[in-house]
């Protein structure tokens, strides 16, 4: 357990933390239990897997729960941090947990593709929501996979292998590589739970570096292609 039950939360914005404020107050008032935001002005220089990185390794976050966000996220039930901290006390072996993922991944990259895909996300965006259900809810707290999408990350730092890449470069494949070089280390599992909801604010387009970074995840990781974790599902 974290010291006082306490997590982390980790957000990068390109907005300053006085645009945001009213985000970081419901994170806080949401949480459930005691936690520590850290809000990080970002413009863009610095990739989320260098500063993950950092921010992982950062002997000066004292809890063993960190949980890195997206700045166009909203939660939409309040306790979602204790529900992190009770999933990871329950479940001693998995160390990186999601609210959306994949049971399965190989070269073509797109993890929202794939068959074996779990979890459940409510997207905004230009004046619309429509729900993301890349599988019903789930009968069991967690479901596990290879890999998580990277709006929401909490990790267990005390029980992973593999820190962020810094030399990855832009917003794309941070979360995947992070994922599948802790699933191929094989100390601890990864999972996605329907028991925290969420909404996201705007959809992911797939840029220039999107593709860039798919094609280092390649070379990575090419060589255990195709993952995957046996399923009974429907």
């Amino acid at each position: 357990m974290s010291k006082n039950k306490e997590i982390t939360v980790i957000v990068s914005s390109r907005k300053s933390g006085e645009e945001n404020e009213e985000f970081i107050n419901q994170l806080k008032d949401t949480c459930g239990t005691p936690a520590k935001v850290i809000y990080i002005l970002n413009d863009g220089a610095m990739g989320l897997s260098e500063l993950y990185a950092n921010m992982i390794a950062n002997p000066s976050i004292e809890s063993e729960i960190v949980i890195l966000l997206h700045d166009d996220i909203e939660p939409l039930r309040n306790g979602w941090g204790k529900e992190v901290v009770k999933l990871f006390n329950t479940n001693k072996e998995y160390g990186i947990i999601g609210v959306a993922g994949s049971a399965e991944f190989d070269e073509e990259g797109a993890w929202w593709r794939y068959k074996n895909i779990y979890g459940q996300v409510l997207h905004k965006s230009g004046g619309k929501s429509w729900l993301s259900a890349f599988s019903p809810l789930l009968e069991n707290d967690l479901e596990e996979v290879c890999v998580i999408d990277g709006l929401f990350m909490a990790i267990n730092r005390k029980r992973i292998s593999k820190n962020f890449d810094d030399k990855l470069k832009g917003f794309n494949f941070y979360d995947i590589d992070f994922c599948l070089a802790n699933y191929i280390d094989g100390k601890c599992k990864i999972g996605v739970t329907t028991n925290i909801r969420l909404a996201h604010k705007s959809v992911g387009e797939l840029s220039d570096n999107w593709y860039e970074n798919r094609d280092i995840i390649r070379e990575k990781y090419g060589r255990y292609f195709p993952i995957k974790i046996a399923k009974n599902k429907k």
